[in-house]
């Protein structure tokens, strides 16, 4: 089985599950899922490194979130917000009225997608998979709290780092936390029992397992050929050979004429 924990999924699984990603974003939110990712991404972020979070964005981004009424306010604080250190932004902006530790999070993702890790369902429970306390897998709890958040950004930068952090980005391991949710990936091993992998395995994992299967069977034809020459040579049953009558008489010659 594939090892889908964050401490232990490797590159090679990881860009796996990233390419399953589009097909699991259900056809009404195509379109804020290309805004949130691509369009306001591209726009709000200057050339010369300035952010420009408009309150139009923000509110395309409050929706595909489903969080309503963002202020006027947020957006403008979100200018400023982009700040290194991803905790002091988190706290300046969960001031704002009706703004809490993940859409705070959204909107300094959407400024800083390498660095800064949006405040998922998928994405905290992915982080804290198989910890103690409280319900584990894809229904565990969230309080929503900035210290829940430290553990999201704590995971996702060893994560990071331990995989590349010039190829792998905070937005990828986002995606990656929303499709092993969404196909209900069993992270300690395995597909878990409330779904399969809805057939975005790829051909790839596809031709993983049919080697794997070759390999199991091929390993169990090995062991049998060396039992089958380490065991004692088989006694050969004894043939019974029936014996021809002899005939008792005067035996004639064959070359004799009559």
């Amino acid at each position: 089985m594939p090892a889908y924990h964050i401490n232990s999924i490797s590159y090679k699984i990881f860009t796996e599950a990233l390419s399953r990603y589009p097909a699991t974003v259900p056809d009404k939110l195509r379109n804020l899922d290309t805004q949130r990712y691509e369009t306001i991404p591209a726009t709000a972020i200057c050339e010369d490194g300035s952010a420009n979070l408009t309150k139009s964005m923000v509110e395309t981004l409050v929706e595909w979130k489903l969080v309503l009424n963002i202020t006027t306010a947020a957006a403008e604080v979100a200018k400023t917000a982009a700040v290194a250190d991803v905790q002091a932004g988190l706290k300046l902006l969960t001031q704002l009225r009706g703004v809490g530790p993940a859409t705070a999070s959204l909107l300094l993702s959407v400024l800083r997608p390498a660095d800064v890790p949006f405040f998922s369902d998928e994405l905290f429970r992915w982080c804290v998979w198989g910890e103690a306390d409280g319900e584990a897998g894809w229904r565990r709890g969230i309080k929503y709290t900035a210290k829940e958040y430290g553990v999201v950004v704590e995971k996702v930068g060893e994560l990071r780092r331990r995989l590349g952090v010039q190829r792998v980005q905070a937005v990828h391991v986002e995606k990656v936390a929303w499709v092993l949710g969404k196909e209900r990936v069993d992270v300690g091993g395995g597909v878990g029992e409330e779904g399969g992998d809805d057939g975005f395995g790829g051909e790839e994992l596809a031709g993983e397992g049919k080697r794997a299967v070759a390999d199991e069977v091929g390993g169990k034809r090995r062991m049998q050929d060396l039992e089958d020459e380490n065991a004692p040579p088989k006694k050969m049953p004894k043939k019974t050979v029936k014996s021809k009558e002899v005939s008792v008489g005067t035996r004639k010659s064959t070359r004799m004429k009559k």
